[in-house]
């Protein structure tokens, strides 16, 4: 089976195994960059010096561990499928994760002084915008997990002061239950007062009255940290919510 044919089936297992994720994408880049690496050398020749050569080659041109790992992954994954395909032919997988392996840190997340959160809010002077931010810092919500809110997502909060329930779809297409205290979710509802009748059902609009995308928030953001003179990512956010339930003691 040529390369180019053993690439093409390789992509549609990754697409059955992955469905609409970015993985088969990330799979398939990884793939072609180790490609680019063995030169006229077949892919399905390569061996474990193949994989040491390229492991000291993405070393030496400063990528992240963790990126590099990535991509064994990849390479992992891919020699294991054409074994599967072609039992009889099957060769050892090139990569040796004892071997091969690059060791990672654990960095701690980090999250951001309350004051800057503070100093954040203070410059923000759209209501969607506040609640999007909102949801991030006070419930704990990535990005793509606002961006990807339904109008069906939230719950109802029996009384003023009693917590709401939000329904969301984060990595994997999984599900999960998060809690929004008075404030926050005072602050949605007061998006949700004004925000424009529309066919698309996104909780938060653009201004083409579609969903926001998870760049459109990252933009806004950005205009507003540059506003208020810090510096604050979706990300951090998210972490700051963390930290805020750690020091509150709240148990793991």
């Amino acid at each position: 089976m040529e390369i180019t044919e053993t690439t093409a089936s390789f992509k549609q297992y990754l697409m059955r195994r992955y469905g609409d994720r970015s993985t088969p994408k990330h799979y398939l880049s990884d793939l072609h960059v180790f490609s680019l690496h063995l030169g006229a050398k077949p892919t399905l020749e390569a061996t474990k010096a193949d994989i040491d050569s390229f492991v000291d080659e993405q070393r030496k041109r400063g990528l992240a561990p963790t990126t590099i790992n990535r991509r064994l992954a990849t390479l992992h994954t891919f020699f294991e499928y054409t074994a599967g395909q072609s039992p009889d032919d099957a060769r050892p997988n090139p990569v040796n994760w004892r071997q091969h392996r690059v060791k990672e840190g654990h960095p701690l997340p980090r999250d951001v002084a309350d004051t800057d959160v503070e100093r954040l809010f203070d410059v923000v002077d759209n209501v969607r915008d506040a609640a999007m931010f909102g949801l991030m810092v006070g419930a704990g919500l990535r990005v793509e997990e606002v961006a990807q809110l339904r109008l069906g997502s939230l719950g109802t909060a029996r009384a003023e002061t009693q917590m709401v329930q939000l329904r969301v779809r984060g990595k994997g297409n999984k599900e999960r239950m998060v809690w929004l205290t008075p404030r926050w979710h005072a602050m949605l509802n007061a998006w949700l007062a004004i925000r424009p009748q529309a066919k698309d059902d996104h909780l938060f609009l653009n201004q083409h009255q579609r969903g926001i995308t998870k760049d459109g928030i990252q933009y806004w953001l950005g205009r507003y940290t540059a506003t208020a003179g810090v510096t604050i990512t979706c990300h951090q956010l998210r972490h700051t919510f963390a930290r805020r339930l750690a020091d509150q003691r709240m148990p793991i």
